[in-house]
Formats: structure tokens, sequence, C-alpha cells
């Protein structure tokens, strides 16, 4: 890089750092233009680096690639792991940063790829590589990761063991008050005693125990105290991957304070709100009949199957509405929004490029179309499988005159809270109706960490048939009762008008409020919530009698 193109690229840093991005782009396009510059690994980086700052990922990525393929550098690798990880490519990330710990001991480095391990949902992987990292470095960092992947496979023995070898290390560290507090927390549910921990690590100017402290107040229903540390978060503007306004935003939802959950809801962390939130184009909920809108996937599977239905809604406005979907749910939302039904409505990929004029994320609907949670619009079912795959899955699973009852049991959440509090011990809590007359019962459970279809060998797994979410709909079409925790699945089932039992724990995500029974969202799901935070011996009751009663009068119909 010579001195021309590296006041180029100082230049570029200076607008950046005084928000003047579009004068930024302009100096960037010129640099990829010429023909010398647009090869150089050391300009590349550059613009990785700036491409990241800007919040464009993937231009990043594509960035930092070419300049590793000039220059196979460690600092190359580094920046190209680091950014796979943001682009949410975990497993080339995971490749990479395996790869970079043969050059860099680094704990970071370490804690990065174990990271990337869990969001694989590869728990032993991420287990390996703290206790690599232990080995090497010994800090409350490693084993407070260690603790947090045993706690998250239910491993209590192994995550005490930890626990207690922190507390050696590292005695009066908030690292350690803050995993023992989530220790508290999620392993015997020990609220007020995790409450401690969290207050003295945050005393102790640890932030992250801040927002520990408003989750543990929300999952007790405590929403006055969880409302005061997220604010105070949020005050301090903590530098953090924790997402303070979509929790402080989920308090008030919760309550089905519509208004003033928005507020901050509207804020929350998405790759997408990175990129467009601050554009001139996002929609302001009016009516622009000759305009085109883009709506945007995010976050999680479920949620876009929940919020898809108001798509419909937001096509009165436009000209033409074009949904982002994620890549293996496309084909199920394109079979049910047909373009014969619904002309103005296109379904993409979300990496497919398209013009629009007007931009969206698809979860902010309801909020612009001033639709509250008492006219959610929920119909028996608006999602629609493919009658061809419906019939394959039929004659090679469910050809049979037995009551057919789906199994669900932990969700794939992406946080150490989603696996804790989303998960149901299934060998032990669905033992009392394994034995039920004329059942056949089948696992739609992906990643078993329980064995459950080894423990119960009647359990038939078609989980090898599913491929994408027309295949998911098309088993599912197939079964008499659904019975599974919150995941997508859920959401699935509900939109399809599965007869379905929702396994919620105390404090669920705000979507499904302060129900217990039945839900705004989905006509055909009945929710069994647990009423003792400690176990879900109480659900497994109330869900055995139900189901009981259930196969008792489908078999008296036979």
């Amino acid at each position: 890089m010579n001195i021309v193109e590296k006041n180029r690229i100082d230049l570029i840093k200076k607008c950046l750092y005084y928000g003047k991005n579009e004068y930024a782009m302009l100096i960037i396009n010129k640099i990829i233009k010429n023909e010398h510059t647009k090869d150089d690994p050391e300009i590349l980086k550059e613009l990785a680096l700036i491409f990241e700052a800007l919040k464009k990922h993937k231009a990043a990525l594509k960035c930092i690639k070419r300049a590793f393929k000039k220059e196979k550098s460690v600092e190359h690798l580094e920046i190209m792991a680091a950014i796979n990880e943001r682009c949410e490519n975990y497993e080339d990330a995971a490749i990479q940063f395996e790869e970079l710990l043969r050059f860099k001991d680094d704990e970071n480095t370490y804690l990065a790829c174990a990271g990337t391990y869990r969001k694989l949902d590869l728990p032993t992987e991420s287990i390996r590589i703290c206790k690599e990292c232990i080995k090497k470095h010994k800090t409350a960092s490693s084993y407070s990761m260690l603790a947090f992947e045993y706690i998250g496979v239910g491993m209590e023995k192994e995550a005490i063991e930890t626990c207690e070898e922190l507390k050696k290390v590292a005695p009066n560290n908030p690292v350690t008050l803050n995993t023992l507090g989530f220790l508290e927390e999620a392993m015997y549910n020990n609220y007020p005693e995790a409450k401690k921990y969290f207050h003295k690590a945050a005393k102790m100017g640890f932030l992250e125990a801040y927002y520990n402290l408003g989750v543990c107040n929300k999952h007790t229903e405590d929403f006055a105290e969880a409302e005061k540390y997220l604010k105070r978060l949020i005050k301090l503007k903590a530098n953090s991957k924790m997402d303070y306004n979509y929790t402080l935003g989920s308090v008030y939802l919760a309550q089905r304070k519509l208004a003033k959950g928005y507020k901050y809801y509207l804020n929350r962390k998405t790759p997408e709100l990175d990129s467009y939130k601050n554009r001139k184009n996002y929609w302001d909920g009016k009516d622009y009949p000759d305009k085109v809108l883009y709506v945007s996937s995010e976050q999680g599977l479920g949620d876009n199957i929940q919020f898809i239905r108001y798509i419909p809604f937001v096509a009165k406005k436009f000209r033409k509405v074009i949904y982002g979907a994620y890549d293996n749910q496309v084909e199920l939302f394109r079979e049910s929004y047909p373009k014969e039904d619904y002309p103005n409505i296109e379904i993409v990929s979300h990496s497919e490029v398209v013009r629009y004029n007007k931009f969206v994320l698809l979860l902010d609907l309801p909020y612009l179309l001033h639709m509250n949670y008492y006219n959610i619009p929920a119909k028996e079912h608006y999602l629609v499988a493919n009658k061809r795959k419906t019939e394959m899955f039929k004659k090679n699973f469910f050809n049979n005159d037995k009551i057919k009852i789906g199994l669900n049991w932990r969700a794939k959440g992406m946080g150490l809270r989603d696996a804790v509090y989303r998960t149901i011990d299934a060998p032990y809590y669905f033992r009392n109706i394994m034995a039920l007359p004329n059942v056949e019962y089948y696992s739609f459970q992906m990643g078993d960490i329980f064995h459950m279809c080894e423990k119960y060998p009647g359990i038939k797994d078609i989980t090898p048939q599913i491929n994408d979410f027309t295949d998911t709909a098309a088993a599912l079409k197939n079964i008499d009762i659904l019975i599974t925790v919150d995941t997508a699945l859920a959401h699935i089932a509900g939109a399809l008008g599965i007869k379905t039992y929702l396994l919620l724990c105390f404090a669920p995500d705000w979507r499904w409020f302060d129900n217990d029974k039945k839900t705004e969202w989905y006509p055909s799901v009945t929710i069994i919530k647990q009423h003792d935070r400690r176990t879900w011996n109480d659900v497994e009751k109330i869900l055995t009698r139900k189901i009981k009663n259930d196969v008792k009068k489908m078999n008296d119909t036979l």
C-alpha cells in the first residue's frame, strides 16, 4: 500500500469517525474500482475492517477472503474467523478458529472457538476447547465458560466441580460471582441466591451481572426490578453483545404493554437492523400504493413462522411486498402464499438481491400496522403443507391405524438460558405416557442429547428425513397430537392447525404473555405451564392426564 492509498484509507476512517458514511462509501468505491488496489492484501484487509465498522459483514467477508487468498497470514485468518462468526457461518468460523489456535495461543481465541461450537449445538467440542484453554491459561473466564457449557447440557456434577475450581483460582473475582449466580439460577432455580451473586458482581463493576439481574428478575416476574437494572445498563451505554433494548422491550411486551415495549424493542440488535435501520427508507407505517416494500426475516425460525401472518395485511398498503425468508423456509412460505391468491406478495431467499423502495423488519409489523394483542390475526391455520410430501411421509412412516403422537423436548437456542429454560428431561417426564395402548410415537427432535430413541426403542426417529420446513410441515400433517417445548416446531404446528401441547417454563418468552392454558396466536395450541420453577413435575402431571384422556377418546372412536 503506497502513500496515496494509505491517505485514502485514513480519510475513510476519518469520515467514519465523524459519521460521514456516504463520503466514506464514495472513497471505498474508488478503491474497489482501481485494478491495482483491489487485489492488494493490505488494502483488502483495511477494507474488510472498514466494512465491519459499517456493519456490512458480507462485504467485509468478501474482502478478507480475497486478502487471505493473496496472503495467508495469521492476521487475515483471525479477521476472517471473526467475520464468519458475525455472518453466522459458524462451521467455517469453527474451522478457522481451530486453525488459528495452531499459531496463536490466546485465551480470547479459545473462548471464541468454544462459543462458535456452542452455536453449532456441539457441546462436546465446546467443552473440549474450554478444557484446552484451562490447561494453557487457568483464567476465571476459561473456567466460567466451561461451567456454562456443563450447565447448558445439564451436567450438574461437572458444573459444580468446575465452579469449585473457579472459586479456588479466582475467589473474589466478579466473573466467579457471576458464574456462581448463574449456577444457582439455572441449575438449582435458587433465584434469591442467584440475585445476591449477580448483585455483588455488579457492584464490582461487572456490567454483565446487571444484565443477568435484569433477566433473573424477569424470570421471577419481578418486572419492576428487571426494568430498573436493564435501564441502568442502557444509561451506562454498556458496550456488550447483550441486547439490553431487546430484553427491556420484552419485559414490557410480556405484560402486554405494546407501545412501551416497542419503544425499546424497535432498537434491538440484529444484523438486519444494523444494516438498514438508519436508512431513510425504513417504513413508517403509512400507505405507499405505488411503492415496493422489502420485509426482512430476522431472529429465530419460529419468529418468522409466527409473524409472517402479518404479510397479507401490509401488502394492502403497497404495490408489492417482497419477503426475504431464510432458505429452509422459502418453499413452505411460497406454498402457503401462492401467487394466484396473493398476487402482490413475493417470497424470496433473504440472500437474494432485489429492488425495493421501503424496508422493514418482520417483527416490527404488528406495531407499524397498529395491530395489538387483542386483534392478533389467528386463523385455525395459515400455513399449508405440500400434498406430495405429506403423502410420501404417510407412506414411509405413518401408514398405520395407531394414534400418532409427535415429540420434541429441547429447543436449539442460541443463548444459554434458551438451552436451560426450553429443555425438559424427556426420559423422565415422558415415561408415564410411553406405555399407552395403540399409540405410535415419533421424534421430531433435532440433536437429541438425551438419546430418547435409544431408551424408548418404540419411538420412530423421522429427523433424518427432514431437510427443510416443507418436510417438517408434511410430517406434522400426519400426526394426531404434538407435544413440544417452546421451539420453532411449536409455531409451525400451530400455524398448520395441529393439536399441540406446548410445555412452557415458569416465565417464558414474552409472546406467550401470562397465559397458562390457551394462546392468542394459535387456536390449536394448549399451553401447559410450569408453576413451580424448580421442577417440571406439575407440567408432567397435567400432560399425562390430558394425553391419557385424548388417547382414550380416540381409541373409543376407532
